[in-house]
């Protein structure tokens, strides 16, 4: 335990000097690193007849780690914010830099603004070598760089060199960059290594061996042993998340655990079961196994515990598995300070930590009489060592967004053992597909057989217990560490003491749970989301429109899918909705299509309408390209066309023809739908503008309806009769919170609510609902934000 205790201390110490480093320089780091220890040592002296001799140990030894950490800090920090690379990338100049890969190149997806969305591109890290601004002459240097380019980069290997062009960006000092370089081209000037290129056909191998398996096979399985999780489609991806299995989507730290045993199987195969050489050959195939997988925080955390194990076998030393965690730990900080706020490593780590403190615990309690009593021994301690993983790293998950998996056990518990064979069998069939492909893809059976239970636990938790909502970011992550800590004290307490205090304490613990899970409180009709009743609703998506029209059953009509995936699949699951018969798209702007993956998620779409000018190009092939992965064909919609799904009855009345030049073509050919569901009468009217909507007015098609989504987000470009011809009850605004557009525009607000209506904004309001209600008619409610 104290190796433990002065790994974590050295963890938290390099942490808390990097974050002031990175936000108020090294010079603050230092000096509050030398406060500290000043006052450690002060206390020391004045202590020193007081205290006992191991609390003045204890304070010297954390003084001493403090000040090896600010150290490092500094050591590290320095070069990224000083010299010429940090000087020159404060005036984003355009540079030709000599750079050598690091990292496997991964997309990066572009970002939605508004109606548009930049270009999707590569991501690497990259070693800069020399840097040369302008026509000037070239500066060595080293030291790390973000390389992010739109140019074709996707099967570079690490160690590969290049010659980059591009404008010169300021780095990341938390992550332990120096500078970003945004390169217009790349070309490659040098191979990477032998060991790199060998390491890249091994994965290769594998990608090709069960690239005719199916989809979760086929992505998941090179995701789970060798780390490549470009293949991992996005329905996966997010189930794997919801359930608490996101470990597995890619390498962690059981799967160098399964590499020693193989290592170890593979020495006695070859007659080598004691000594130097099998433990040189252990360590040769998990740095192997390391450079395959590349060195991921929880791969390196796995890894640098599994050396000092080694490490003390060869010197004939005895380690606890705690011990062996906490001088890793140690270890890699001083290493790599930037690991100190890696999620993945912290998680890793504290997953371990949790397992083994449990684990010598259980083993430190005497055996139960009676094998019934010790085979319901067995199955409580693995339920309590999977759940003490999952309360260990409860708070790092709900911090990155990924709420709490309350399904994350039993997911565990079940997908677990499907580890190790998938683990083994993709490894042997990996290297078999070198030297022969037929008999490695009857390897990967077993492998491929594995990763698919794994992938059906994971569909099936996600489903069955969802993640509940949590606050992301620090506040949430700090908010739910609080929360546990308050509950681990009352139960401990309660165990040892027990009386009032234990009990208020669990009160405490119990009603603060209640509350964090609470279903918000500004539903007027009770407490659960969707509310009874209810026939239309407008999802907060931010900047965007998706608004869905109740079927029935468990069906929806989507029109619209928002600019963000995530928030659109969230808000469709809240509503209940299992299938969209029929998605229509207005126009093709990022605002309203970006989100279609979202939609596509875990649901059935069986028909999709768009709109008949497919402008912007790139998100019409972008939006094509996801339908047809599901095996959807989009309908052109032409005026007249009728779709009735359920309680949904639509008609298309826009575009009857096409404006050109009389303000943004796409949004003026927004496919405009007329419609009922369940006896409230809907306008829906993507994104036009004045000129459309004067068109549309012309025709005479439109009258008196309860619900109209306003056009174009509530912007200023309205025609002053749409609100009155129409004369809503409910107006409804999609529209995110401090938008760049001033919308929406408060003279549009302003002739909504002239006209009698309730306006809803999802800015404010969230998630919007129209009940149909016996006594009130038409009324609208919000979730709230």
């Amino acid at each position: 335990m104290r190796a433990l205790a002065a790994g974590l201390w050295l963890w938290v110490a390099t942490a808390v000097l990097l974050a002031v480093a990175a936000t108020a320089g090294v010079r603050a780091a230092v000096a509050g690193a030398g406060c500290v220890i000043a006052l450690v040592l002060v206390g020391v002296l004045l202590l020193r007849g007081r205290a006992g001799r191991r609390a003045l140990r204890a304070a010297l030894l954390a003084a001493a780690l403090s000040a090896g950490a600010a150290a490092v800090v500094a050591w590290r920090v320095l070069p990224l914010v000083s010299g010429p690379v940090a000087e020159w990338a404060a005036d984003r100049p355009l540079v030709r830099a000599e750079v050598v890969t690091t990292t496997d190149a991964a997309p990066r997806a572009g970002s939605t603004r508004g109606s548009r969305r930049t270009d999707d591109e590569w991501q690497l890290d990259a070693a800069a070598l020399a840097v040369a601004r302008g026509g000037g002459a070239p500066v060595a240097v080293d030291l790390p760089v973000r390389l992010l380019t739109t140019a074709d980069v996707g099967r570079l290997l690490p160690g590969t060199r290049l010659v980059a062009t591009g404008r010169l960006l300021p780095g990341d000092v938390v992550r332990g960059r120096a500078a970003t370089l945004v390169a217009e081209s790349v070309a490659e000037v040098g191979a990477p290594p032998v060991v790199q290129g060998a390491a890249g056909a091994l994965r290769e191998s594998l990608r090709r061996t069960v690239r005719d398996r199916p989809a979760e096979s086929a992505g998941l399985l090179p995701g789970l042993v060798v780390g490549d999780v470009s293949g991992v489609p996005d329905e996966l991806d997010t189930a794997m998340r919801d359930s608490g299995l996101a470990h597995l989507t890619a390498v962690s730290g059981g799967n160098v655990a399964v590499v020693v045993l193989l290592a170890l199987g593979a020495a006695r195969a070859l007659g080598v079961r004691r000594g130097r050489a099998q433990v040189l050959l252990v360590g040769l195939a998990v740095l192997a196994y390391v450079v395959v997988a590349r060195p991921q925080p929880s791969v390196v955390r796995a890894a640098a515990m599994t050396a000092v194990v080694l490490l003390a076998v060869l010197a004939d030393l005895e380690v606890r598995p705690l011990d062996a965690l906490g001088l890793s730990l140690g270890a890699l900080v001083l290493l790599d300070p930037f690991l100190a706020l890696s999620v993945g490593f912290a998680m890793s780590a504290l997953a371990t930590a949790a397992l083994l403190v449990l684990a010598v615990r259980w083993r430190e309690r005497p055996r139960p009489p009676g094998r019934v009593r010790r085979v319901v021994g067995v199955l409580a301690a693995v339920l309590a060592v999977s759940a003490a993983a999952q309360v260990a790293v409860a708070p790092l998950v709900a911090g990155i967004g990924g709420g709490l998996p309350v399904g994350g056990v039993a997911a565990n518990l079940l997908a677990e053992p499907a580890v190790a064979p998938a683990t083994s069998f993709g490894l042997v069939a990996g290297l078999l597909g070198l030297v022969w492909p037929a008999g490695a893809a009857v390897v990967a059976l077993p492998a491929a057989w594995a990763v698919a239970w794994i992938a059906r636990v994971a569909r099936t938790c996600a489903e069955l217990l969802p993640p509940l909502p949590w606050p992301r970011g620090w506040a949430g992550a700090l908010g739910l560490a609080a929360l546990l800590l308050l509950a681990g004290a009352a139960t401990w307490l309660a165990r040892r003491q027990g009386g009032a205090v234990a009990r208020a304490c669990l009160a405490v613990a119990a009603v603060g749970g209640l509350v964090a899970v609470a279903p918000p409180a500004q539903v007027p009709f009770g407490a659960a989301w969707p509310p009874p009743g209810w026939r239309v609703a407008m999802c907060d998506v931010g900047q965007g429109d998706a608004t869905v029209l109740n079927a029935g059953d468990g069906a929806a009509v989507l029109v619209d899918t928002g600019p963000d995936p995530a928030r659109l699949d969230a808000c469709l699951r809240r509503l209940g909705v299992s299938r969209v018969p029929l998605l229509v798209l207005s126009h093709f702007h990022a605002d309203h299509v970006e989100g279609t993956q979202g939609a596509l998620r875990g649901r059935p779409v069986s028909a999709v309408v768009v709109s008949p000018l497919g402008e912007p190009v790139g998100e019409v092939a972008r939006v094509t390209r996801w339908l047809a992965a599901r095996g959807l064909s989009p309908r052109v919609a032409a005026p007249g066309d009728r779709w009735s799904v359920g309680a949904v009855h639509l008609r298309v009345v826009w575009p009857t023809r096409l404006l050109r030049g009389e303000g943004s073509d796409p949004n003026n050919a927004s496919v405009v739908l007329l419609g009922d569901v369940g006896g409230v009468t809907v306008l829906l009217d993507g994104d036009l503008e004045t000129a459309a909507q004067e068109a549309v007015l012309a025709s005479g098609v439109l009258g008196r309806v309860d619900v109209v989504k306003v056009p174009h987000h509530g912007s200023a470009k309205q025609s002053p009769a749409w609100a009155a011809t129409t004369h809503p009850a409910v107006a409804l605004v999609g529209v995110g919170l401090d938008n760049d557009y001033g919308h929406p525009s408060p003279g549009t607000v302003a002739a909504y609510r002239a006209v009698g209506a309730v306006v809803g904004r999802t800015d404010l309001d969230g998630d919007l609902a129209v009940v149909a209600d016996a006594a009130h008619g038409v009324v609208l409610l919000h979730r709230g934000p």
